[in-house]
């Protein structure tokens, strides 16, 4: 049975892209656009595998986003990845204290996407 992934990221552009990558891959694709949308689909179509967010949203960022979902009854097993222009240690630091397993920084190669994304969900 293929793993559950919610993309989470405000950009079209990339979530079409990770979507692409991602689905080539095997894995099942759910998508949404912020952490509003995604915490209804966790709650909808939960429980997930794992979760690719970003950090820059309107409204809750990634890392706000990942507490509420670690927190949640069928995201509370979910591993984070957070891909992001962001690198800052400070943003990074607080991801970890969140439950953020790993960060990939934008642009990324899609072998990168694949390979961490893996890592994460053994």
């Amino acid at each position: 049975m293929s793993k559950k992934i919610l993309i989470c990221d405000d950009a079209p552009t990339a979530l079409k892209l990770m979507e692409m990558v991602l689905a080539d891959e095997g894995y099942e694709i759910h998508k949404a656009e912020n952490a509003e949308q995604a915490m209804i689909l966790i709650d909808q179509k939960g429980p997930f595998d794992g979760g690719v967010y970003d950090v820059n949203m309107p409204g809750k960022n990634g890392i706000e986003l990942t507490k509420d979902t670690l927190a949640h009854a069928n995201g509370k097993n979910m591993k984070i990845l957070i891909v992001s222009t962001e690198s800052s240690d400070h943003l990074r630091q607080a991801g970890k204290e969140a439950g953020v397993k790993a960060w990939i920084v934008k642009p990324f190669e899609d072998e990168d996407l694949i390979e961490v994304l893996g890592k994460i969900l053994v």
